[in-house]
This record gives structure tokens, C-alpha cells and sequence, in this order.
């Protein structure tokens, strides 16, 4: 293999990885090169690890496998060998990394060294769903590197410089690329796709056979990818930009889904363009919890906004605090006011409510709540009262600890104005009733007592008429009565309520 800069032998995404890790050792297994990963996980040992041995980065029981894995790419160059082993933490410490092995040629063939792309896999869900990051800096073998290079190569091997991607550097990708659950696309400069890795297949349902030779994006020409998207996909792949998008398309199982395009154009060291690689991202899951997140908060707003109820959230870790649109109108401001929404609740509490709502808040905070409910009065920037009804619950850390305040508002203004009405209207309903109950009853009681004298003198001679003078009076008795029940009924039940 030629003596290449390492951002020629791999694409710059990976060698600037958040993923992924890539060393290059010489024969007696010193490093050579290392990415920036790498650095920063063994930095510990050494701020430059290219002094350093690779068995000082292995746990101790695992450097005999490493041994042999690069015994087996030095005696089979054409096959990469994988393996998992533990590395070294700070103390006793360790991690789980999966890497594959490959073995590094000189433009003769001969073995000069052995190169490693690997991966932690001590939490290999969250790796998976993480694309390779995009980087624009590009790293290179110094000359110190390239010199212990020399030295183990024939005397006069010339250094040979490539001009675009080989069918060596691709397979080499390969090593890296098939570990991801990503889709991985590589192309040459005619936007011809030249190579995809396993995901590419388990996403978009394509064999690798089918998509060799396709124009770049083939797989987006459906009518439910949005044409706008498409046409910034393809202005940014005329003009060789790198972009990101998101699109939705159709897979040869016949079954929408989502994608993340994370696309980059290639270019070697002269500058010319060599191809492009792109990494699709599957984030239907993603996606379709958004829209159900979308769907829910519409429904939410649009119960909130017929009941003009606001929403308020407090972080009890920095005292944040948040208010939707409603809550400002409820307190009198525009949502683009510079005040603080914790300043314009300070000053708009009443000052009769403020001890109320202090005990409140700090019951809440301190976890002795869990919820609570309360109504509290406000003065409005106009100078008016307003009443405010009030509902919160505590969010709570795995270890019990309050986090957070989410709570409602609901202006019940007019719902007090109407109470205070038929508490009036009551008042005069029970006037009323007295009257009649009381003052009417008088002079009943007066015709009554004269009924009864007159009864008892045998002085009416009409029978018939007297009969019914004290039958009417009875049942206008009875009237009475039942209007003073009635007035003692509506006590009680202004009373309970």
C-alpha cells in the first residue's frame, strides 16, 4: 500500500470521529498516528501517545489477543481480522471496545504496519444511534511518522501520493462503516455510488449490487419525498456543499420512513473533488414522536385556549421560569415584554395574598407537596383586581428531589363577579322572604284571633260565610309557613356553599 496522509487513506468524518477511534502502529506495535479520539480517552497516559506502545492502552489480560490478531493481518494482509477486547481506564478500571484490524502496505506490497478503527461498546445502544460527526479539520502523519515508515520499507520504495478514492481505501471504510446502524454511501466524482454498507441495505431494502453505479440519492425519488428538500439536496450536490437534511421516503419494502442526510463532497489534497460520502440516519421513531408530541401540545393549546388557562413552569435547579403566552396576558404584558416573569408575579400579588402564596410556593419546593390549588387576587397594570385560580405539581428527580414546578393559571374574575351577584341577589331573596314570612303573618294572626272571638260569641249568624272565612285564613297560614321552610333552606344552602 502507498504511503498515504491519513486523511487520503480515510475520509476526514472519520478520522475527526466522536465514535470512532483510529491508531496506526508500526511492526513493534508503536503508534504512529492516532486520531483525536483516541488522544482524549488515553490522554492520562500520555499527552502524545505516538511515543507510546499500544499494549499500554490495553488491559493487561487482553494484550496477548491483540498480539495475535496482528500476527494474523501481518501473515493474511488481504483479510481484516476483528476483535473485542478491554481498555485500560485510570486504575483498575476498564471498557469494552470493538475493533476491526487491517494490515498496512507499502506501494510493493509489503506490510509496513497495522491500522485499527474501533469503537466503545460498553453502551452500544447509544452509540448506534449516533451518526459519525462531521469535522472540517484534516489530520496527517508528520514527518517523523513517514520517516519510521521508511525505515521499515526496501531501501528506494518510492512514496506514492493518491488522486482519488481506491478500491483498497474503500474496503477500508468498509471495516469502519458495517459496525454502524447507519446507512453509509460513498460515490466518485460523477455522483456514481461505488460502495454501501450493510445498513445502507437493512434501511433502505437496497443490495449493495443494485445500488452500485446509481446516481447518488436515487432512493429519494418518491413523490412523498418533498420536492423542496429535493431541490436543496440537489443544488448542494451541483455545487459540491455539504448539508444536512431531512426527508421522507418510500424503502423497497414499500414502507415510509424517515431520513437524516448527513452529506459531505471529498476532495484529495490538491483540492480536486474525488466523490462524495454520505451517512443516512433512520429517524422515523424520531419523527413520528415528534408529530405525536405536536399533536398532543395542539390539543393541549387549543383546551387551554378555550378555557384561557395559562401555563407556567419553574426550574427549581436555577429558579428559570417560564410562561406561555396566556400567562402574560392574564397578568396584563405582551409576551415580548423585557420583564422577568418571576419580577411581574412579585409585583402584581396582592399584598393580602402574598404570605398565602409564599407558604404555598415554598411547600412545593421543599417536597412537602406534592400538589396544590388556590385562588389568589392580582392588580392589573390598569390598576383593576383580577382573581386568579391556581393549580401546580411537583416534578421530581429518580431520587425524590423537586426539580421542577409546572402549574396553570385561570382568570375567574367574572366567575367571583357573578358569585358576589347571587350572594346579593340572596340577601334580598331572604328580605323578601322575612316580609312575607313575618310581616305578613301579623296581621294573619290578628284576622285569626278575631275568627276565633267571633266563633265563640255565636254572634255570626251566617254559617256558611263564617266557614270560610276561617278555612281561607288557615290556608293563607299554611302559604306562610311554607315560604318561611323555603327562606330556611336557602340559609342553609348559601351557608354550605
Amino acid at each position: 500500500m502507498s504511503l498515504l496522509k491519513v486523511d487520503q487513506l480515510l475520509p476526514e468524518q472519520l478520522l475527526n470521529s466522536l465514535i470512532f477511534s483510529v491508531v496506526v502502529t508500526d511492526l513493534s506495535g508503536r503508534f504512529m498516528y492516532v486520531n483525536p479520539l483516541f488522544q482524549q480517552k488515553f490522554a492520562h497516559i500520555s499527552s502524545n501517545l505516538t511515543q507510546n506502545h499500544f499494549a499500554d492502552t490495553v488491559y493487561a489480560e487482553d494484550v496477548k489477543a491483540c498480539n495475535e490478531a496482528a500476527r494474523a493481518c501481518i501473515q493474511h494482509p488481504e483479510k481484516p481480522v476483528a476483535i473485542t477486547v478491554r481498555k485500560a481506564c485510570e486504575g483498575d478500571e476498564f471498557f469494552w471496545t470493538h475493533w476491526e484490524i487491517s494490515a498496512v502496505k507499502n506501494d510493493l506490497g509489503f506490510v509496513v504496519g497495522i491500522m485499527s478503527v474501533g469503537h466503545d461498546i460498553t453502551t452500544t445502544d447509544s452509540n448506534n444511534e449516533k451518526a459519525i460527526e462531521l469535522s472540517q479539520s484534516r489530520a496527517y502523519l508528520n514527518d517523523n511518522t513517514i520517516a519510521s515508515i521508511q525505515s521499515d520499507m526496501p531501501e528506494g520504495t518510492p512514496i506514492v501520493r493518491s488522486t482519488e478514492l481506491t478500491e483498497e481505501e474503500v474496503t477500508r471504510m468498509a471495516l469502519v462503516a458495517h459496525n454502524t446502524t447507519n446507512s453509509v454511501v460513498v460515490t466518485d466524482k460523477e455522483e456514481r455510488i461505488i460502495w454501501v454498507n450493510e445498513g445502507f441495505n437493512r434501511i433502505l431494502g437496497h443490495q449493495a449490487e443494485e445500488a452500485k453505479g446509481q446516481k447518488i440519492f436515487y432512493y429519494i425519488e418518491h413523490p412523498i419525498a418533498e420536492e423542496k428538500v429535493r431541490k436543496r439536496i440537489r443544488y448542494s450536490i451541483e455545487n459540491k456543499l455539504a448539508f444536512v437534511e431531512e426527508i421522507q421516503v418510500v424503502n423497497k419494502r414499500n414502507k415510509s420512513l424517515w431520513l437524516e442526510i448527513d452529506c459531505k463532497p471529498l476532495f484529495d489534497e490538491s483540492n480536486r473533488h474525488i466523490g462524495f460520502m454520505s451517512i443516512e440516519s433512520d429517524i422515523t421513531k424520531r419523527k413520528n414522536a415528534e408529530k405525536e408530541q405536536q399533536e398532543t401540545l395542539q390539543r393541549l393549546s387549543l383546551a387551554t385556549d378555550s378555557a384561557q388557562i395559562g401555563v407556567w413552569e419553574v426550574d427549581l435547579t436555577d429558579g428559570t421560569t417560564f410562561w406561555d403566552e396566556k400567562m402574560y396576558d392574564l397578568y396584563g404584558f405582551a409576551k415580548d415584554t423585557p420583564f422577568k416573569p418571576y419580577k411581574i408575579f412579585k409585583k402584581a400579588m396582592h399584598p393580602d395574598d402574598k404570605d398565602m402564596m409564599k407558604n404555598i410556593l415554598a411547600g412545593l419546593a421543599d417536597g412537602k407537596k406534592f400538589i396544590d390549588s388556590t385562588v389568589y387576587r392580582i392588580n392589573m397594570p390598569n390598576g383593576k383586581i383580577r382573581y386568579i385560580e391556581a393549580h401546580a405539581i411537583v416534578q421530581k428527580d429518580a431520587d425524590g428531589k423537586p426539580i421542577r414546578l409546572i402549574g396553570t393559571n385561570r382568570n375567574i374574575t367574572d366567575d367571583i363577579a357573578v358569585q358576589e351577584k347571587m350572594k346579593t341577589q340572596n340577601k334580598v331573596l331572604r328580605d323578601i322572604a322575612f316580609i312575607q314570612s313575618h310581616e305578613v303573618r301579623r296581621p294573619l294572626a290578628n284576622i285569626l284571633g278575631v275568627i276565633e272571638v267571633l266563633n265563640s260569641s255565636n254572634s255570626v249568624h251566617n254559617k256558611e260565610i263564617f266557614d270560610h272565612l276561617i278555612e281561607s285564613a288557615n290556608e293563607l297560614d299554611m302559604q306562610i309557613r311554607s315560604i318561611v321552610k323555603k327562606t330556611n333552606n336557602l340559609d342553609g344552602i348559601f351557608s354550605n356553599g
